[in-house]
């Protein structure tokens, strides 16, 4: 295939398709493309680099698990940051195009309301992302070296890539209003996020849950957290 890694949109014309091929059920994004009928390319990126499109992928991303989603330049630089380590790109809806909202600037987000559905992303985000540790004040010495592993880089560098200073961490105060009437009446208490163990409470827009500041996972991204002042 030719080496298209010149190509690296820093905008997307009205006649450019910029979209993340995203699988419904883990919420990983596979591939980037990006095509434009002006410029009369249609071209792949899942290693860092594009590629034109071949058959065979076309074959392939015709998977009834995999859905389009159109996405904003920035996600590709996140995207690359995230194949690099060997790990998957988690779908972040702050980088969807095409009047798709970001949960910071829309209505209180599910999770952050039903308890059912928080629960069922935490999960995830502990099955595929390594969301953890379960209480960040232990030591917790297995669990840093293996997600220091993930990252390629020493335990004591890991310890400093928390949640609380992930770009996908929402902590705005509309949010925390969310968070706090999602937590009060009834049986809505939930041990695991207690927020004398695990830090701060905000919201994590790449798995759709409620996390703790001081927790972390194999998805996170420099440049957190989203507050009232970063927009």
């Amino acid at each position: 295939m030719k080496n298209m890694n010149k190509i690296w949109p820093s905008k997307v014309g009205k006649n450019d398709d910029l979209y993340a091929i995203v699988n419904e059920k883990t919420n990983n994004v596979e591939a980037l493309v990006f095509s434009s009928s002006e410029k009369k390319i249609s071209v792949v990126r899942d290693t860092g680099i594009w590629f034109d499109m071949t058959d065979d992928f076309v074959e392939w991303v015709d998977d009834p698990d995999f859905y389009n989603v159109d996405v904003t330049p920035d996600f590709v630089e996140y995207f690359d940051s995230m194949t690099a380590k060997n790990g998957k790109a988690q779908f972040a809806q702050k980088y969807a195009r095409k009047g798709m909202t970001a949960a910071a600037d829309s209505d209180c987000p599910e999770a952050t309301q039903d308890i059912a559905v928080n629960l069922r992303n935490r999960k995830n985000a502990i099955d595929t992302a390594m969301y953890g540790p379960l209480n960040p004040q232990e030591p917790n010495r297995g669990y840093w070296i293996d997600i220091a592993k993930e990252w390629g880089v020493d335990v004591e560098t890991a310890k400093k890539q928390r949640c609380g200073n992930c770009a996908v961490f929402i902590v705005t105060s509309k949010m925390k209003e969310c968070i706090e009437s999602g937590l009060t009446g009834g049986e809505r208490a939930d041990e695991f996020d207690a927020i004398d163990a695990a830090g701060e409470l905000g919201y994590c827009e790449a798995f759709d849950f409620k996390c703790a500041s001081a927790r972390t996972c194999r998805a996170w991204v420099a440049g957190g957290p989203v507050a009232d002042d970063v927009q």
